[in-house]
């Protein structure tokens, strides 16, 4: 009792910032400690997210997600003041345009006036924004441009779930670039300057993300994802929503054509079950591929990384490999995180949830200074 008074008395402070993911199944509150040159994992926490709350990735109830964070902030005793958030969804507008050379101070105002041609819905609706991705888009006369736009809306809902849960709205983030946060602080930097397509799989949508040198070129929503799969073994076996998720974690296994092991009968029902929502989401991600490669003559996807809850289905990296014929595989954004002080889940555990908590540690990285 007495070591573990003077452990908390001298020990590291605890933040009192961090980070949160609001999404369609799940809250997931992150804290780090220390510097990005030794870091460690303070707090890492999960909630389920409150049922009708969210729909289509879109926050349809503040109060009760609010709430709920609340009740995780108190039953955790979690010292939070302040978090970073992200957003994302089908309705944030992430792609690279064309527009006339520039200095980049000017680029903010011009900005405002090209995004009208490519957001449905008003700029005046929107935060809008843009960073010079190439000096020449390859026409000679043009530079090229990642345009970010996010509906007002969007944003206004997500400090109020945060207020509702009674801490301060710090910096609001796009997911793709939290997650990429994620891996810049993980994978080496000769994988980071490859060109490669990032998809996290959440349980409402799945986004694809394809980077070239630490830089977004392509950003996709798609709607097959976690929930796809579970809907098709309810249907299909005559289940709840709650008890076909259940049978999805517990027995759910996707064969692959390279394991010449028969899958137990019960797997084998459930992969038959879900394998036209793999087609499906195959079929998106290659489409994704597609495009950036007419739109890039000459380039390719170098490697796939995987993250999100949906990511943790197991031999779903060795399904898309074969399927795309990209090596992919699985992110661990704990992997350079010292986890050991963490006080809710063993490391077993953390290894096991480390695909979904790619976007919070993307988000905590955000506060971390090097």
């Amino acid at each position: 009792m007495a070591m573990g008074f003077l452990k908390g008395l001298f020990g590291p402070k605890a933040p009192d910032t961090g980070a949160i993911d609001i999404g369609s199944n799940t809250i997931k509150m992150c804290q780090l400690q220390g510097t990005s040159a030794n870091l460690n994992l303070w707090r890492f926490v999960t909630c389920p997210t409150p049922a009708a709350a969210i729909k289509d990735g879109a926050i349809m109830e503040s109060s009760s997600l609010g709430e709920a964070i609340r009740e995780m902030i108190s039953a955790n005793n979690l010292n939070v003041k302040k978090v970073v958030t992200s957003v994302a969804g089908q309705q944030v507008v992430i792609r690279p345009i064309p527009m006339p050379k520039m200095p980049a101070k000017e680029l903010s105002q011009a900005i405002q006036f090209e995004a009208e041609r490519y957001l449905p819905y008003s700029v005046t609706e929107a935060q809008v924004s843009g960073s010079i991705i190439s000096e020449d888009s390859g026409d000679g006369k043009n530079m090229e441009v990642l345009l970010i736009a996010v509906p007002k809306e969007i944003t206004e809902k997500t400090k109020l779930v945060i207020s509702a849960s009674g801490v301060e709205t710090g910096a609001i983030d796009i997911e793709p670039l939290a997650i990429y946060r994620s891996l810049k602080f993980t994978l080496e930097a000769e994988q980071l300057a490859k060109t490669f397509a990032l998809i996290n799989l959440g349980a409402a949508t799945t986004s694809i993300s394809i980077f070239k040198s630490g830089t977004l070129r392509h950003c996709r929503t798609v709607s097959a994802a976690g929930n796809s799969f579970t809907k098709a073994i309810g249907q299909s076996l005559n289940l709840s929503f709650e008890e076909a998720e259940q049978i999805k974690k517990e027995k759910g296994v996707i064969k692959v054509d390279s394991d010449s092991n028969p899958l137990p009968p019960t797997a084998m029902r459930i992969f038959n079950v879900i394998d036209p929502v793999l087609n499906e989401l195959v079929t998106e991600v290659q489409r994704s591929f597609d495009y950036y490669r007419s739109r890039y003559r000459g380039e390719g996807i170098e490697s796939v990384i995987l993250s999100g809850g949906t990511a943790r289905f197991k031999n779903l990296d060795a399904y898309l490999s074969a399927k795309l014929g990209v090596r992919c595989e699985v992110a661990n954004p704990f992997r350079r995180v010292n986890v050991t002080r963490a006080q809710e889940a063993s490391s077993e555990q953390l290894a096991d949830l480390a695909p979904m908590a790619a976007v919070v540690m993307g988000l905590a990285l955000y506060e971390v200074k090097s």
